[in-house]
């Protein structure tokens, strides 16, 4: 595993030196914060700043230095992301920017996957977790989260390309 700090572009920069001439069957770009506030209040700059830089502009960073990668061994990219992010099925306010952050990355990897038709570029949603950011009441632990995800990953075909999946083997319908 390598640690790369998303919100500092020379961090992410390194990348490419780091997996020098490397192939890879599966990259996962797990990286996210959260700003709880809800439509009623506007984000500050530095909320913003903070929440897209990690979310999005991280993930499009590394993305044209790991895909190449991952496209060379045909593997997979797996970032993840979140059904908050779902515009079809938004069910409340609450972390706003964050969803807005996740959405952004979803078009991201659904845009970037034409350029690397020998890779499969998709999102995950690790579900509602018992972590720091979902909280003790998360109703799943890390475990069935990661066992979940896992399952997806090795179930993947060619029509779930740049689509968001959800840890418990669903395909979601809107993004």
């Amino acid at each position: 595993a390598l640690t790369v700090d998303v919100a500092n572009p020379a961090s992410v920069s390194a990348l490419a030196w780091l997996l020098d001439g490397e192939r890879l069957d599966l990259a996962l770009y797990v990286a996210g914060i959260i700003r709880r506030p809800d439509a009623r209040t506007p984000p500050t700059r530095e909320d913003f700043d903070a929440v897209m830089h990690t979310n999005v502009l991280g993930a499009m960073q590394a993305l044209p230095q790991v895909a190449p990668l991952v496209e060379a061994a045909g593997g997979t990219f797996a970032f993840l992301s979140t059904s908050m992010s779902q515009i079809g099925t938004v069910a409340a306010s609450n972390a706003w920017l964050y969803r807005t952050s996740k959405a952004a990355l979803n078009m991201a990897v659904a845009a970037a996957r034409h350029d690397y038709p020998g890779a499969t570029l998709v999102t995950l949603d690790p579900g509602w977790v018992q972590t720091d950011m979902g909280g003790e009441g998360a109703p799943l632990t890390v475990q069935e989260s990661v066992r979940g995800m896992r399952a997806v990953v090795e179930s993947l075909s060619p029509s779930d390309n740049g689509r968001l999946l959800h840890h418990d083997g669903r395909r979601a319908a809107h993004w």
